[in-house]
């Protein structure tokens, strides 16, 4: 259990490291206009991600409060589209 333990850091350090050094060689010989287009379309696609994880979030709770209101009209034992 150690031995896999101490291994798994071994690969999370190294993993750190390769990712920082990685990014330096990038930054150092990638034109600033590709760099610069790059960041830029992370940016829009962050955006986008957040923006349909709001949405997502949205649709989300308004189908749970119809599915639970069915639910709760069925155990108080209406119809559908009957309310009391």
């Amino acid at each position: 259990m150690i031995r896999r333990l101490f291994w798994v850091g071994v690969g999370v350090a190294v993993t750190v490291v390769v990712v920082r050094k990685g990014r330096q060689v990038i930054e150092r010989y990638t034109p600033a206009a590709v760099s610069e287009r790059a960041a830029a379309a992370v940016d829009d696609a962050g955006a986008r991600l957040n923006t349909a994880a709001r949405t997502f979030r949205a649709e989300f709770a308004e189908a749970r409060a119809e599915r639970e209101a069915e639910l709760m009209a069925s155990l108080r034992g209406e119809l559908p589209g009957q309310g009391r």
